[in-house]
């Protein structure tokens, strides 16, 4: 990690998608921006949390690629 006070620039999702329209879900982590998940859909960000929706309720968990 760096220790010289420049900030990052913010990550960016490519995806042939269109445009995410209404409610996002933004990962605490990384601060891509995801479609909300319905009520049983859960969405894995690209740093390796996963976000799922619970009854109206966000779940997360980290899930390596790698599955360690």
């Amino acid at each position: 990690m760096s220790t010289h006070g420049a900030k990052s620039t913010p990550a960016v999702t490519y995806t042939a998608r269109p445009a995410i329209s209404g409610h996002k879900l933004t990962c605490e982590r990384c601060k891509r921006e995801y479609a909300y998940p319905q009520d049983g859909d859960a969405i894995r960000c690209e740093c390796g949390w996963r976000y799922a929706n619970v009854g109206g309720t966000i779940h997360e968990e980290f899930a390596s690629r790698l599955g360690l």
